[in-house]
């Protein structure tokens, strides 16, 4: 039998609280479903209707933050579809799933005041106005839907015994909630590979220069692909023929409620050949991309002159800041220059 091959995760510690058990029930799912690699889970996410990248997937089973709930039932939704599960099997599946995030988000919700303070404490003591605030949480964790940002730690406070009871109650409920769904709703793996330990740290990457860019319609003779979705944002790399020169540029649509932040890196292939754009989009933006905005780079950062006889195409990457790595890249149509070194034609059009 051919075993796939890809990246192998790094391994989850489930004494980490709720939120790394709720990954590793994620994997097990995956696992159980017959193992399909999370670009095949992109692929089907989007074939029923809840496209997400495969990025999206992977980082709401790394355990670091809880990935929104619309996140999570397309995480459900593509899974069954790999293992062919009937419509019946898979709407059980989604209420249960619904209810686990439900339960987990309860979970980590900060704690209610006490209603009665204890005996040895005044009560203006315990609601008193003029303690210290905590500090904010870092707000660097990856945003996985525009509807839902993901749920970071409350301000650290000690734990009682009673709430630590509770916490390892809830660990305990899902990791036995994961185990029934798997043996009840997923078919048994053709194989089962262990995570290995996690690779080591890539090197911190130095501050990316942040736009804040105009929308601007291209315009003129252009191709784009198909677009790609991060977190939500669909994305896609574009390419105009001007009468001497080629602009190559990348497009970020936002249709959701909420801004979406990414990174996003140009360039183009020549002959077969990857050249490098000049300037902050050849080495790596920040992008800030507002609800109902569509952002295109500025149409003079990348371009080319017409060569005979050379094809040419836009390449594009557009990923979370979180990540280290540029990860998957979409190119455009290739338009070919013609040996007057004046007409153009699409990859459509020969």
């Amino acid at each position: 039998m051919v075993s796939k091959q890809g990246r192998q995760e790094g391994s989850i510690n489930p004494e980490d609280g709720p939120v790394a058990v709720f990954a590793i029930e994620l994997r097990r799912l995956r696992e159980r479903c017959g193992r399909p690699t999370y670009r095949e889970l992109a692929t089907l996410s989007a074939k029923v209707g809840t496209p997400y990248s495969d990025t999206t997937f992977s980082t709401a089973a790394r355990g670091h933050a809880v990935p929104s709930r619309a996140v999570v039932m397309a995480y459900v939704r593509a899974c069954l579809a790999y293992a062919k599960k009937d419509e019946q099997t898979n709407a059980q599946a989604l209420e249960e799933w619904d209810e686990r995030w439900t339960a987990l988000q309860n979970q980590l919700a900060p704690e209610r005041p006490e209603t009665e303070p204890p005996a040895d404490r005044p009560v203006s003591a315990s609601r008193s106005t003029d303690q210290p605030q905590p500090e904010e949480v870092d707000s660097d964790q990856t945003v996985e839907h525009p509807e839902h940002r993901p749920v970071a730690a409350g301000p650290r406070r000690r734990m009682g015994n009673r709430a630590k009871r509770a916490l390892m109650f809830v660990a305990g409920a899902l990791v036995t909630a994961g185990l029934a769904f798997s043996a009840r709703y997923a078919s048994a793996p053709g194989s089962a590979a262990a995570d290995r330990p996690p690779p080591a740290a890539a090197p911190s990457r130095a501050a990316l220069p942040e736009k804040a860019l105009p929308t601007a319609d291209v315009g003129g003779n252009i191709r784009c692909a198909r677009p790609r979705y991060i977190n939500g944002l669909a994305w896609r790399p574009c390419m105009r023929v001007d009468h001497t020169k080629l602009v190559f540029v990348v497009q970020m649509s936002n249709e959701g409620p909420e801004p979406v932040t990414v990174r996003a890196k140009l360039a183009y292939i020549q002959a077969g050949k990857e050249a490098g754009c000049p300037g902050d989009w050849g080495a790596g933006v920040q992008v800030e991309v507002a609800p109902g905005e569509t952002v295109t780079s500025p149409q003079t950062e990348c371009t080319a002159d017409k060569l005979p006889a050379t094809p040419f195409q836009t390449k594009a990457w557009v990923t979370a800041p979180s990540e280290d790595s540029w990860g998957y890249r979409e190119m455009s149509q290739t338009v070919h220059i013609q040996a007057d070194g004046t007409t153009a034609i699409w990859a459509d059009e020969a």
